[in-house]
């Protein structure tokens, strides 16, 4: 499962979007959906539920160059990241907690270094640029020609 998170109209927090809507035009392996869940939080938890694992897409801020793309695990983001994309009133932290409590996926994060999150509907052209290299690493460990456990420790 991989699952798109951010808000459609604060310019860089669009980006898990942008990275969503790549993939949606590309190969993956059938047993993989693309997702987009929107501004309710709820919308993640169902869209993760029965898969085994799951890859989000988010902006997740870590104070390095914009359009730097990174892979963490949940934890890592919540100890390392400045910020990363929410859903609604919860933070996605929170909502993965949650699904773990109901047995969800193990979770990867994709992000990319948002330049800014401002009002605006247009990727920042550094965040912009690097959409394809988020969603080739997406489609590399959704298929296994990149091994998940480089990026989760196991």
């Amino acid at each position: 499962m991989i699952v798109a998170i951010g808000d459609a109209r604060r310019r860089d927090d669009a980006v898990g979007i942008a990275v969503a809507e790549e993939l949606r035009d590309s190969l993956l392996p059938e047993d993989v959906r693309v997702e987009i869940a929107h501004t309710e939080g709820f919308d993640l938890v169902a869209a993760i539920a029965g898969a085994q694992r799951a890859i989000i897409l988010a902006a997740i801020a870590l104070g390095e160059k914009p359009g730097t793309v990174h892979v963490l695990t949940p934890a890592d983001a919540e100890a390392r990241a400045d910020y990363v994309s929410g859903l609604g009133e919860m933070s996605l932290i929170d909502l993965l907690e949650l699904a773990a409590l109901r047995g969800g996926p193990e979770v990867l994060l994709i992000g990319i270094e948002p330049a800014e999150i401002v009002p605006g509907q247009t990727l920042h052209p550094s965040v912009a640029t690097s959409v394809g290299e988020a969603a080739q690493l997406a489609r590399d460990i959704a298929a296994g020609r990149q091994d998940w456990r480089l990026f989760a420790g196991g």
